[in-house]
């Protein structure tokens, strides 16, 4: 079940004295404003502390491409910065792409975090900074097919472009170009290459500490304002994407093939994948990684097949009793927001909701902390995750069905799962 904002609002407002949310802050992290930022500094405060983080966390990727990985600063430069008070800031936005390559010999693997300076607290990351992954910064794109089908991927709110890691890797591997965006405004993201620094100044979310006015003014703020702005971002970054695949200095010109675009995302990134497979005709398939869906999707769905993966942490659990009345009208909300996608949608659908997993799980963040008592190993969760999600593009932009999507499978008992036909 993904997680309604407010639950984050009062688990982060608690965060420095529960001795316990150090374990259980990845079950609480969504999608919230200024909560969320708490909560995410309050994350990254405690990460690694009684964990020993390794130098190489992440699976070997099992598709038969090495992975190459390259950033990009783009600007558009016809879109002003809406979070900032300064009328001449334009939308900057970093993006990381990891790509199929042909790796030579003893190259060497990519930093998890190249440069710790881009971001508002580096601080943060200084427990990962060893971390390595098994990417290849600008390495050969792979000679064995002529065009890679892309993939467009948006990270959960208040995070970053590579904070699914994991996930991106394996794709790429198995022969998709992945392009993932940075939302400044919504992430940890705070000076560009160009000399360009972003701090949000304005149209920024006050909480009141008033759990139900603050659910239902920052629903109203992330739909409205943060939401809208993702959407643009993505469109933006669709249209870059074209201009790579036709610009002959570009490593990348003519190997996207644009017939066969998805989109994905993590909580916040994955409701934009899913609007956006209503919104954008190039989309044309979706996977939701946990994440509350925002936008007219989830009241008149959409043509185009879609996945929707979610955790199975309670809701409700831990709640002050003045406010269980209003977290359980928000569960059923988000309960009849997914419904009704489901109802309206036209084309193939799957739910996957995969036990023991919390919001965490869907991203790289648990693998530098301790699991809770009854959580999923979230090399476990990866392996599953990684499974669906590619099994669903291959079979709606591969043209590969697999048995995976036919029906439940032992391989992975932890995973319930729904399917429309």
């Amino acid at each position: 079940m993904r997680l309604p904002v407010a639950r984050c609002i009062r688990r982060a407002s608690a965060a420095i004295a529960a001795p316990t949310f150090r374990s259980r802050l990845l079950t609480t992290i969504q999608l919230v404003v200024a909560a969320t930022a708490l909560a995410a500094s309050q994350a990254n405060a405690q990460m690694g502390r009684g964990v020993d983080i390794p130098e190489r966390p992440f699976t070997k990727p099992t598709g038969p491409y090495g992975v190459g990985t390259h950033d990009y600063h783009w600007v558009d430069a016809a879109r002003p910065e809406l979070f900032t008070k300064d009328s001449t800031d334009k939308r900057h936005l970093m993006v990381q792409i990891w790509y199929p390559a042909d790796i030579s010999l003893g190259a060497t693997p990519a930093k998890y975090v190249r440069n710790p300076d881009e971001f508002a607290n580096p601080a943060e990351f200084k427990p990962v900074l060893h971390v390595i992954t098994n990417s290849v910064l600008d390495a050969p794109v792979a000679r064995a097919e002529r065009k890679y089908p892309v993939l467009l991927y948006n990270h959960g709110g208040g995070w970053n472009r590579f904070s699914a890691t994991f996930n991106v890797e394996q794709l790429a591997s198995h022969g998709y170009i992945v392009v993932s965006i940075e939302h400044p405004g919504f992430s940890k993201i705070a000076a560009f290459p160009d000399g360009y620094r972003f701090a949000g100044d304005t149209l920024q979310f006050k909480p009141t500490g008033k759990m139900k006015d603050d659910l239902a003014a920052s629903w109203a703020w992330l739909g409205d304002v943060v939401f809208v702005s993702w959407m643009k971002d993505a469109t933006f970054a669709l249209d870059k994407i074209e201009e790579l695949n036709r610009d002959a200095g570009s490593p990348l010109v003519g190997r996207l093939d644009l017939d066969r675009i998805g989109a994905l995302g993590w909580s916040f990134g994955g409701a934009a994948a899913i609007e956006l497979s209503r919104s954008d005709p190039r989309i044309k398939a979706a996977v939701d990684h946990d994440g509350q869906l925002f936008g007219a999707v989830r009241d008149v769905g959409t043509r185009r097949p879609f996945m929707l993966l979610h955790n199975t942490s309670d809701p409700l659990a831990g709640q002050k009793p003045e406010d269980v009345a209003v977290m359980k009208e928000a569960v059923d909300r988000v309960y009849a927001w997914d419904r009704t996608l489901k109802e309206k949608s036209t084309n193939d659908w799957y739910n996957i909701e995969i036990a023991g997993t919390n919001h965490g799980s869907f991203s790289d963040l648990m693998l530098f902390f301790r699991s809770a008592p009854g959580q999923i190993d979230p090399r476990r969760a990866h392996e599953i995750i990684n499974a669906y999600t590619l099994a669903f593009f291959d079979q709606y932009l591969r043209g590969k069905p697999g048995p995976l999507l036919a029906e439940p499978s032992p391989s992975f008992p932890e995973a319930k799962f729904t399917r429309k036909p």
